[in-house]
């Protein structure tokens, strides 16, 4: 099983630093988050990025993208998806096979996870998403790139059944799920038990590791792999279960030293597979 690590973890370092960390502690490559590069510019800032990363010997094996696919503007729906088209060969064309991302966000309280997101999502929704991955995964599908579907909070596939929904609706191998236990904990209580990755068990294309707990009646997201509520063995078992071994990522999206978390990160995983 490949481990990549997130490059949000260094989210307020430069880019060199990640990759510096993705050598030191031996990761099998780098999923390049949008706090890293420019979508609107993708052309030279993944040349560059990618250079950049042959110096460390660690190649980009993931990018992100951002969709804007069920908002009022028409004219905005279009844009996002022929950026997302155009930066899918760009990074078809650096041997980039896979892009996690998410359809679109809903808020009513950003910070109330449980009630935004899928909660908020009509038919119609799922119906203007649906029909831009359909276009985006057909173009994926001719560049052997796979899009990934992040459980995430805030989105209109932030729980499993949402996201069982949305792909169902799109109906194509190109366009994958992103399980992420952190995620899925801060966001449904139906989804902090491993068993609830089987409706989409033959969806998973790409997976996150990472932890959450709850703490003075909000979510942290500051806690390591090992120390976090999320009890990642378990999920270890369900993927070996399923039959999963495709690449999972850890991304740290808290505090703390970005180079401590992916060392420490990294060690536990590996001993959790070791089990």
């Amino acid at each position: 099983m490949e481990i990549f690590l997130h490059s949000y973890t260094f989210r307020d370092r430069p880019l060199r630093e990640a990759f510096q960390a993705a050598k030191d502690f031996a990761y099998d490559g780098l999923e390049l988050s949008r706090v890293h590069f420019d979508e609107t510019r993708l052309q030279e800032e993944l040349l560059r990025a990618v250079e950049l990363g042959g110096t460390h010997n660690i190649p980009i094996t993931c990018v992100d993208f951002a969709g804007d696919f069920f908002s009022e503007d028409e004219d905005a729906v279009k844009r996002s998806v022929a950026l997302i088209e155009g930066n899918i060969g760009i990074c078809a064309g650096h041997g980039i096979g896979l892009m996690n991302g998410y359809a679109g966000v809903l808020f009513g309280d950003p910070n109330d996870f449980a009630n935004n997101g899928s909660a908020l999502a009509t038919d119609a929704h799922y119906e203007k998403a649906a029909a831009a991955l359909r276009a985006l995964g057909a173009v994926a599908g001719k560049s052997g790139v796979r899009l990934a579907l992040e459980i995430h909070m805030n989105t209109i596939h932030d729980t499993v059944s949402s996201t069982r929904r949305l792909l169902d609706l799109v109906d194509s191998e190109h366009v994958v799920a992103t399980p992420d236990p952190g995620n899925m904990y801060a966001t449904s209580m139906d989804d902090r038990d491993p068993e609830a990755l089987d409706p989409i068990r033959d969806r998973i294309g790409y997976f996150h590791f990472k932890s959450c707990r709850e703490a003075e009646g909000a979510y942290d997201f500051s806690v390591g792999l090992a120390n976090g509520a999320v009890d990642l063995s378990r999920y270890l078992h369900k993927l070996k279960e399923l039959g999963y071994n495709g690449p999972v990522c850890i991304e740290h999206v808290g505090t703390g030293d970005p180079r401590a978390c992916a060392r420490e990160d990294a060690a536990y995983l590996r001993r959790m597979l070791k089990r």
